[in-house]
């Protein structure tokens, strides 16, 4: 039997026993499929502009030299990125092709000397069974082809989670939980991924950090956007 043909049963037996599901909405895909064409064209209608997000907070200082976003927190996409934290893969993977366009948006990839992620405690890694950030970190990394590094930020503390805070008290939490490892990025630009973007304290500790590593530019890609004044549904 020639290859592609051994390539096709294999995946049809693998979607027969281990049916693939999309993580947005549930209903059964390809095996090979990452979501399905109905949330991706839901998807397409919550693509938001690069500077979405920077425009509602132009009273407060942005320390990174630009942002871009993939989807605002809505809808299907609050599902996709609710389902990435719960250890769903597909939508992380979509997001991440679909955010770097965004990027290069934003700015050249060939400037960019790395991606690296907001990182998760050794414990909630073993709890979750992996990272959530790391995952569209690494998935954008190579959608763009350019190297990923996990191993500049990390994150302390214990079981409480930053989105459980009220927001004037993100940004004492953010300086406590958030350390870098002391590597040396002196004249580097980086790319610093997270999941969701909302008040902004999670991403300008971590900004912070990679320039007291000597990082000369920080630019911040997010899966998603919840812009100032949105309430979560």
């Amino acid at each position: 039997m020639p290859v592609r043909n051994m390539q096709r049963l294999r995946l049809r037996l693998l979607d027969l026993l281990y049916p693939n599901r999309c993580d947005c909405c549930g209903v059964r895909i390809p095996y090979d499929a990452l979501i399905c064409e109905g949330c991706i064209t839901a998807l397409d209608a919550l693509r938001v502009r690069n500077d979405a997000w920077e425009k509602t907070h132009r009273d407060a200082e942005i320390p990174w030299d630009g942002s871009a976003a993939a989807f605002a927190y809505q809808g299907i996409a609050r599902r996709g990125v609710l389902a990435m934290k719960d250890g769903y893969r597909g939508f992380g993977r979509y997001a991440a092709k679909v955010l770097a366009d965004a990027v290069r948006e934003m700015t050249d990839p060939a400037s960019l000397s790395c991606v690296t992620w907001v990182p998760v405690t050794k414990a909630r890694r073993r709890t979750q069974g992996y990272a959530h950030a790391e995952l569209l970190g690494k998935s954008l990394a190579e959608a763009l082809g350019i190297p990923a590094r996990g191993d500049l930020l990390t994150e302390h503390g214990g079981a409480l989670r930053q989105h459980d805070l009220p927001a004037e008290d993100r940004t004492v939490y953010a300086r406590l939980r958030f350390q870098h490892t002391g590597a040396d990025l002196s004249g580097q630009h980086v790319l610093l991924v997270d999941d969701i973007l909302t008040t902004g304290s999670t991403l300008r500790k971590c900004t912070a950090l990679l320039r007291e590593m000597g990082a000369e530019r920080v630019y911040a890609a997010v899966a998603a956007y919840r812009l100032r004044g949105e309430t979560e549904p």
